[in-house]
């Protein structure tokens, strides 16, 4: 906690108040509460036993918390599951599996992950806490993003009517929420609405910046500026994240920058830089460790392959990407795989098995609820058929690709009411 001292508490109160030698003011209270971005009572309210436990329970979350900040989530995880098998009062056991369920998430291991949470959650509906509801259900649609899983968005936006609904408003949370959905339209391939959570996201951070979290709010409008055409302004934030993702030291955030990067180079056509920002993604990956999200800079490699008519190359480097993600359970990479594989084998003239990867692509599509995704899934295959000479089965492609984005609109904009 003594990191939170600032000009505002001295390191020395701060010290007497971690020693348990001090009692802090209930202004001293507001001022780290504020820094933190969590309630008052998140400090002096963990559990309902005995003042000796309430304080042992109060010591162990701070330094859990402190762990997290450090990005040490091996630590945490370890000394969670260490403060679990002590039988930790009711509460205390909530958050200390938020905090080994949290490094979970940001160590790529979402399946674990969402058991930690969904046991918290658990003990919160008997033991109500609504602070510490807002953070479970916001690390749980993390972890369902990880595994590209369509119920994401929607656990995200409970997340965020939960925090929208707690007093006092916690704005840092509100803005980390606020930008976690807006990365989830990014994924769904739905760029307007991403644009506006993020700079919502930005709006209820106000003068509060977190460092990582900025590093991925630009790479996702720089995702999203891309999208809808904008270069100049898509180029101005890739190097805008990588220069912060660099700071942090983060090797596979760095890798997401620099497949970022390499997919506005190849949209400018130049394509040797392009490859060599997809290598250097792939370098980082593997110093990182971490295989999640490796599939897509796979992908990205093949669809510069395939510009570059390089086939049989694209072919392996998709296929890699596939059995990847098949083995990560990311589905959304799965579904471009095969819908990349598709174009791979229409280039070579081999139409049955273009036929076969659109309609394993669509099929995966449509259990996940995605239907910007699946929609332009249909447009990119009515193309095809289209260039066959097929003009009335690509109609029947066209039509689906417009019935889903009419569909879309409707089913947003109950959405949005909701919130």
């Amino acid at each position: 906690m003594s990191r939170l001292g600032g000009s505002d508490v001295t390191r020395q109160a701060i010290f007497l108040i971690e020693a348990g030698k001090m009692r802090p003011s209930h202004r001293t209270l507001n001022l780290i509460a504020a820094k933190t971005g969590k309630p008052v009572s998140f400090f002096t309210r963990i559990d309902n036993g005995s003042p000796d436990a309430h304080a042992r329970g109060s010591f162990q979350i701070e330094e859990l918390e402190a762990l997290c900040f450090q990005q040490q989530f091996e630590k945490v995880i370890a000394l969670g599951e260490d403060m679990l098998g002590h039988r930790p009062p009711v509460r205390v056991e909530a958050y200390i599996r938020q905090y080994i369920g949290q490094a979970l998430v940001r160590s790529s291991r979402p399946d674990e992950a969402l058991d930690q949470l969904r046991q918290a959650r658990t003990i919160l509906e008997a033991e109500p806490d609504p602070w510490l509801a807002v953070e479970c259900a916001d690390w749980e649609a993390c972890a369902l993003y990880l595994k590209e899983d369509g119920r994401a968005l929607q656990v995200a936006e409970q997340a965020l009517r939960l925090c929208r609904s707690t007093q006092p408003r916690l704005p840092g949370t509100e803005a980390r929420i606020l930008e976690h959905i807006a990365t989830i339209h990014v994924k769904n391939h739905s760029y307007d609405k991403a644009i506006n959570y993020y700079e919502e996201a930005l709006q209820a951070a106000g003068t509060v910046r977190d460092l990582s979290r900025l590093g991925r709010t630009y790479h996702g409008l720089s995702i999203a500026y891309q999208e809808r055409g904008d270069l100049d302004r898509a180029v101005e934030f890739t190097h805008k994240a990588l220069a912060l993702y660099g700071l942090e030291h983060d090797k596979a955030l760095l890798a997401r920058g620099e497949n970022e990067l390499g997919l506005l180079l190849m949209r400018q056509g130049q394509m040797r830089r392009a490859d060599e920002a997809f290598r250097a993604a792939l370098a980082h990956f593997e110093e990182s460790g971490t295989e999640r999200a490796k599939s897509h800079v796979l992908l990205s490699l093949g669809e510069l392959q395939l510009k570059t008519g390089r086939l049989d190359d694209a072919t392996a480097a998709v296929k890699q990407a596939i059995e990847l993600a098949v083995r990560l359970d990311e589905k959304l990479a799965v579904s471009s795989g095969h819908q990349l594989l598709g174009r791979l084998h229409e280039a070579a003239g081999r139409r049955r098995e273009a036929d076969r990867e659109f309609r394993a692509a669509m099929s995966l599509l449509r259990t996940q609820g995605t239907g910007e995704r699946l929609a332009e899934s249909h447009a990119a295959y009515a193309e095809i058929l289209e260039a066959r000479g097929n003009s009335a089965l690509a109609q029947q492609h066209w039509k689906q690709a417009a019935n889903l984005a009419l569909r879309r609109e409707l089913n947003d904009g109950r959405r949005q009411k909701s919130i």
